[in-house]
């Protein structure tokens, strides 16, 4: 069976590319000032807020929240809110003319609750008011008359250990008859043989915590009526695709009646992929029932409790290996809160079992996850999506059987890690593209590993240093979650300046740079001539979601497409008009010229004019599509992603025994992303990453009353890294085994970038502590201090 087109092309430019290096290009992989960098440091750049002083007569949404966390809805009275000076709606479920739901994966989250609320950021009603002072004033007079029920926070009342089998207790959501949302397993070799033969088994249990986003820009929506009935709406969103999608079916609208604009993001790492539907379609709703522009906009109060997080973890891992350090069989059980609504969780928790063994060969295995509900804030995309919580578990277990085999870490590691020709632990083939083992190599050798672990185990005193690693590897775009494909459209204007149209949004990732330096290099011309246009689901090609580090991959992959088929003609124009070859044709805008005799020449512009005149089409469509996922339900076996990142960190902390106060002085990041095409892109990924999983590792968490409420919600109470708690050094290193199917060899960096970076400094942690018995209670994350002191406290460790 002959590829596709697309195929062809993609694979035709990394074989004729694949061996230059980086010095040979003009645009991939150089330093290049972002597209819009300057104009979001000038304060030019539009973020969604911006545009309500466009419409001055816009009204404003107010969501009107639960007090209860699980409670049945007995009666809602808005009547004495109706009546509130300056409020236009008191909108309740029944006035919503389409389908009540909002739910990403499954229908199982209604915009408005009206039978039941699940956790305390359900919105029962929405305040529509000619000020948000008014509207917030008037929600106090909404009325809800609540059964209480029982509130659930711990994922260990829904399963338990030994199989996660469903508990009786009270049902979150009766209308499924199971608050288990979906399970995934692995199932290969013979595992109950490798435990029974192994010479050293370790086992421990893990727990990893709520994470909030904390995006510089709280969600935002406005939302404009047509006069067709249909709506324009400007929103923070990730996806404008399916946010157009959500929209449509709570209005009962066509989806060409719906259009969904995106203006730049503050911020999103998956958080704007689901809360954006839910944020459109309440301004959406609000604007096609008064009939004026609807604004709405989050506090950070109100964004940090109605907006999905990262899932928290507990799992209990075991693995098994020989005396001289070979991986026999991993077993583990893993438990995932998804909070109130599935949201994302079914696809998070099955990226995590593709992920729950690590970058390892792993011949026997037997995995079970389950992904459960709760009255926690619901849980969906993070950037990772579930890769670092097991992650975190599997590179724990890695130093606990290297301290047990007397091995030094990075040994046991190099002893099991995938190279080229291995399988996975689904019996994936890696033919090609695995850079894991240079990555690693490459680290060592940057911060001195061995000296300093022989150094960092000799000190003494209070103040301790230690040094560790996590190996990491993450599969690129959505795999067997769903259909994967992307699109992108190039126009060359008569003048010679290019529009470039996508439906992937930038959300401060940089990933559209990486396209914009993908037309620049195939096409020949500066970035400078490139403008790139918002995505707009009435004019930008549906690209899928900006999620899954798929923009430089997938949209890529369009992206060169296009480019390739217009530079294609543009040569054979040329050729004509030069008198050469096509393939001799060198564009280097503005000059055009033959290779062979750069005497014959013309202008970029006279090319693109030239075009005009002899009917060359200077329009082109991008498309791409992923080869088709495979997956086994039963066992766990396929090919679940078409390659991987693989990624090596290293972190050297210091540990104050006095106080239990982590600091991170220095870290080592070298990923293997195929070919670097964006390189500021790729080292702000490395630095960014690097910081939010530092955060994750000693400081981030929700917590939560007994009655649900959360008691940190703002960022005075949940803490982030500042400039004060980042390292002084974080080093990036990069390796580029190149993949066939990525743009010039491409792979992802977007969501890898944090995977390895808990684990990475809790081994440190571990190696500062030098006690066996205190390596495993370093089993939880985040190491705040109060936990640090504690495990100090417990082993006597300040009297060693």
């Amino acid at each position: 069976m002959s590829k596709p087109e697309y195929v062809e092309i993609v694979e035709k430019v990394f074989d004729k590319t694949k061996q230059k290096k980086t010095e040979e290009f003009k645009y991939i992989g150089k330093s290049i000032i972002k597209w819009d960098a300057i104009d979001k440091i000038t304060g030019k750049a539009w973020f969604t807020a911006d545009l309500k002083k466009l419409f001055q007569n816009a009204v404003f949404v107010y969501s009107v929240r639960t007090k209860y966390a699980h409670a049945w809805i007995m009666k809602i009275d808005v009547t004495d809110a109706a009546k509130y000076p300056g409020v236009l709606k008191v909108i309740t479920a029944n006035d919503i003319p389409g389908i009540n739901d909002v739910g990403y994966v499954i229908p199982d989250q209604p915009l408005l609750a009206y039978k039941k609320v699940r956790y305390i950021g359900d919105t029962v009603a929405l305040i529509v008011a000619e000020s948000m002072e008014n509207a917030r004033e008037a929600a106090e007079l909404v009325s809800v008359e609540y059964e209480p029920l029982e509130v659930i926070l711990d994922p260990l009342k829904i399963v338990e250990w030994g199989g996660l089998r469903e508990k009786e207790h009270t049902l979150i959501h009766e209308e499924r008859g199971s608050d288990v949302v979906s399970r995934y397993k692995i199932r290969t070799g013979d595992v109950k043989k490798a435990f029974e033969e192994a010479a050293v088994v370790v086992e421990n249990e893990y727990r990893t915590p709520m994470q909030e986003h904390a995006y510089l820009e709280p969600e935002a929506a406005l939302a404009i009526p047509q006069p067709d009935g249909g709506v324009t709406i400007y929103a923070k969103t990730q996806c404008p695709f399916d946010t157009r999608k959500a929209v449509a079916q709570v209005l009962g609208l066509p989806f060409n009646k719906v259009r969904v604009i995106v203006p730049p993001l503050g911020g999103g790492f998956g958080g704007a992929e689901d809360v954006g539907n839910e944020i459109a379609a309440k301004a959406a709703l609000a604007a096609l029932l008064t009939k004026r522009p609807a604004f709405l906009v989050h506090t950070r109060e109100e964004s940090i409790i109605g907006h999905s997080k990262r899932h928290p973890m507990i799992a209990r891992y075991k693995h098994a290996a020989t005396r001289d350090g070979r991986l026999l069989a991993v077993e583990a059980e893993i438990i995932l809160d998804t909070g109130a609504y599935a949201s994302l969780g079914p696809f998070v928790g099955w990226r995590a079992i593709v992920h729950s063994t690590g970058p390892y060969k792993v011949p026997n295995a037997k995995i079970d996850l389950a992904v459960v509900y709760t009255n926690k804030v619901y849980a969906g995309a993070f950037r990772g999506f579930g890769n670092p919580q097991v992650t975190f578990a599997v590179e724990r277990q890695m130093d606990l059987l290297a301290e047990e085999l007397g091995m030094d870490p990075v040994e046991l590691r190099l002893k099991n890690i995938l190279r080229n020709g291995d399988r996975t632990v689904h019996g994936q083939l890696l033919d090609h593209g695995v850079g894991l083992e240079e990555a690693l190599l490459k680290a060592v050798e940057a911060i001195n590993w061995y000296e300093r672990r022989k150094l960092y185990s000799q000190q003494k005193g209070t103040i301790r240093r230690g040094i560790g690693i996590a190996l990491m590897y993450h599969g690129n775009s959505i795999g067997a979650e769903g259909a994967d494909f992307s699109s992108a459209t190039i126009i060359i204007q008569r003048d010679g300046s290019i529009v470039f149209r996508t439906g992937l949004t930038d959300m401060g990732q940089g990933a559209i740079q990486g396209l914009v330096n993908i037309i620049a290099e195939t096409l020949g011309v500066p970035p400078s001539y490139i403008r790139v246009e918002w995505p707009d689901t009435a004019s930008t090609p549906d690209a899928g979601p900006t999620v899954a580090s798929r923009s430089t991959v997938m949209g890529g992959n369009a992206t060169l497409v296009a480019a390739y088929k217009l530079r294609q003609r543009l040569n054979k124009l040329a050729a004509e008009l030069l008198g050469c070859d096509p393939d001799n044709i060198v564009i280097n805008a503005p000059d055009v010229y033959c290779k062979n005799d750069p005497r014959l020449k013309i202008t970029w512009q006279e090319l693109v004019e030239q075009s005009f005149w002899k009917g060359v089409p200077l329009q082109e469509f991008g498309y791409f599509r992923a080869p088709p996922a495979e997956w086994d339900e039963e066992t766990g076996q396929g090919a679940p992603y078409m390659h991987y990142t693989f990624g090596a960190i290293i972190s050297d902390v210091e540990v104050d025994l006095e106080t239990g106060v982590v600091r991170v002085r220095e870290a080592v990041t070298a990923y293997d992303i195929g070919r670097v095409i964006n390189r500021v892109g790729a080292e702000h990924h490395a630095v960014g990453g690097y910081i939010q999983g530092m955060g994750y590792a000693l400081m981030e968490d929700l917590y939560y009353a007994p009655d649900g409420r959360v008691y940190n919600t703002n960022l005075s109470t949940y803490h982030i890294p500042t400039g004060l708690d980042i390292p002084e050094k974080i080093k990036s290193i990069w390796v580029e085994a190149g993949f066939r199917r990525g743009p010039y060899g491409a792979k992802g960096l977007g969501e890898p970038s944090i995977v390895a970076i808990a684990p990475s400094i809790a081994n440190a942690v571990a190696h500062a502590l030098g006690s066996k018995e205190a390596n495993k209670d370093i089993n939880r994350i985040p190491l705040t201090p109060d936990y640090v002191y504690s495990v100090i406290k417990k082993h006597g460790l300040l009297k060693k």
